[in-house]
């Protein structure tokens, strides 16, 4: 498995040879032991390297996973040394997540060396990140219009849901913006104002269609920006009149940097907050510990 692994991750036998410490030969060897096992092509040697076959791709990311938790049962002896490690990587869509989370994590597992990977992004890449296994868990918000494609992708990708909370949508300014001050808009008042948001994928155009009032679409604004960070979506909003849609989640953390959270009136659209991981996987004790302090500072 770690051979065939290493080989999808180098796209060249030669370079996954030379990485393993190994010969060519042996290597290419291993491979034909595996693909005599399947009785299927895993992999395609092509003028630019190799390709990976459909069921390749499939073995490739059980491989991954199950490699993965036998790198996690091996730390279970290190456990009354000195050296300790702890390592998790998390995806994150449409969620400002507080600042405060990484320390708490940070201070419950006291590791002698930590890894935290954290990826803002869209919530298209969460779910890829997720199963391919560059994440551990995905934290995704999803609206109504979304969530029957949101179902769909995740049986698709083999991947399990959880809902945490619900909440209504929010529309979230700084000081510059001149509706600061209120705790509720009419959405039409907001045409005039930058939009923010981050870059297109699938969910966000399934958000086109949305009608705020019965009335006001998301694709009415025609004043948008497009950011992929979001500390440079935060501190846009604080310098400038531009907005975000927003959800009650991160009303607390906004609200530390002076960025308001306006109800919208009569809006039918409401939000869900879920955690994803990949079906049959146990999470690691890092992930589950990060997913306790999680669940306690959002859910319901």
């Amino acid at each position: 498995m770690r051979y065939f692994v290493e080989i999808v991750d180098q796209k060249s036998m030669r370079k996954a040879a030379a990485s393993l410490y190994i010969s060519q030969p042996n290597l290419s060897r291993a491979v034909q032991g595996l693909e005599k096992e399947f009785g299927a092509p895993m992999l395609v040697r092509t003028n630019k390297g190799v390709e990976v076959t459909e069921i390749g791709e499939g073995f490739y990311y059980y491989a991954k996973s199950i490699l993965k938790q036998v790198d996690e049962i091996s730390m279970i002896r290190l456990q009354n040394e000195k050296y300790i490690e702890s390592r998790i990587s998390i995806a994150i869509g449409k969620l400002i997540m507080r600042d405060d989370m990484i320390f708490q994590f940070y201070e419950t597992t006291r590791a002698e060396r930590t890894e935290i990977n954290i990826t803002e992004t869209t919530i298209e890449d969460v779910l890829d990140r997720v199963e391919k296994t560059e994440a551990d868990i995905g934290i995704v918000t999803i609206n109504n219009i979304q969530m029957s494609a949101f179902h769909k992708l995740t049986e698709l990708k083999d991947l399990e849901i959880h809902e945490i909370s619900q909440g209504p949508l929010y529309i979230q300014v700084g000081k510059e913006n001149p509706y600061y001050n209120e705790t509720s808009i009419d959405v039409e008042k907001m045409l005039p104002y930058s939009h923010i948001s981050l870059p297109v994928d699938y969910f966000a155009n399934l958000n086109n269609i949305i009608k705020i009032d019965g009335k006001i679409q998301i694709a009415d604004f025609s004043k948008k920006i497009k950011m992929n960070n979001y500390h440079a979506i935060i501190n846009m909003i604080k310098r400038t009149d531009s907005f975000i849609f927003g959800n009650k989640w991160q009303v607390e953390e906004l609200r530390k940097g002076k960025i308001n959270s306006l109800l919208l009136n009569h809006c039918e659209v409401t939000q869900k907050l879920f955690w994803i991981k990949r079906k049959r996987e146990i999470l690691s004790r890092q992930a589950e510990a990060f997913l306790k302090l999680f669940l306690e500072c959002y859910g319901d």
